[in-house]
């Protein structure tokens, strides 16, 4: 009967004995703390690799999208050239005197012209090209010819300039300058104020076009730059006057 009670009795649990000599180590611990930690740290780099990886794929989708930047809008000044005068302007008249056959020659170079255009709207000088910023005028003749005022203001500088001559300028309303060079003479100083169609000098020659021959250099500054002089000139006008 002893031994039948012996063998009814539950076997004490051996696993849990052992896990409490293991625990009962110094080590134990500081094993389980670190063994813990490399195991989150694992799951730490697993899960950002993840996310880099989603970011870079939305990265290459992205490239593939063309993007466009708006346009700033245009300012007057970039287009100024392309305004036509406004109904309010007086128009300029021809700036050569009364009875005087005259021809147009170099015209202006217009950035918006063709090839062809501006491959004759360039002056030669030296071993050099230049860009006219004016028109030129000249007597059929090729003779002197009187100049004359192309509007009414007032005269704001005279000199004599060993490039482009003898030189004129006239201020006008609306921030508009013209400007009269390779005169061979001048009847006006600054300072003075002239009407349309008054004699300011005579048309001569300058160094800086003189395979040109007697001719006007004439300019319209608008804005202390130079414009066409022609969108500004009265169109009905003939050159034969």
């Amino acid at each position: 009967m002893e031994d039948q009670k012996n063998q009814n009795q539950p076997i004490p649990f051996k696993k849990a004995s052992a896990w409490k000599k293991v625990l009962g180590k110094k080590w134990a611990f500081p094993a389980i703390y670190i063994g813990t930690a490399a195991i989150i740290l694992a799951f730490v780099m697993w899960y950002q690799g993840s996310v880099m990886d989603t970011v870079s794929n939305m990265t290459n989708v992205t490239d593939d999208v063309a993007v466009t930047t708006p346009a700033a809008p245009e300012t007057p000044e970039q287009n100024e050239e392309a305004v036509p005068v406004t109904s309010g302007a007086q128009p300029l008249a021809w700036p050569v005197g009364k009875n005087v056959q005259y021809e147009l020659g170099m015209g202006y170079y217009d950035e918006q012209a063709s090839k062809d255009e501006q491959q004759k709207a360039l002056v030669k000088y030296g071993n050099s090209f230049y860009p006219h910023t004016g028109i030129d005028l000249k007597a059929t003749d090729g003779k002197s010819f009187d100049v004359v005022a192309a509007l009414a203001g007032k005269v704001t500088k005279v000199e004599n300039d060993p490039l482009v001559g003898k030189t004129v300028e006239v201020e006008h309303t609306d921030k508009m300058v013209t400007v009269y060079q390779s005169l061979e003479t001048i009847t006006v100083k600054p300072g003075d104020e002239v009407t349309q169609g008054q004699v300011i000098g005579s048309a001569g020659r300058s160094e800086y076009e003189k395979d040109f021959g007697v001719h006007l250099h004439f300019e319209v500054h608008v804005d202390g730059k130079p414009v066409n002089p022609q969108q500004y000139l009265l169109q009905a006008e003939t050159k034969n006057q």
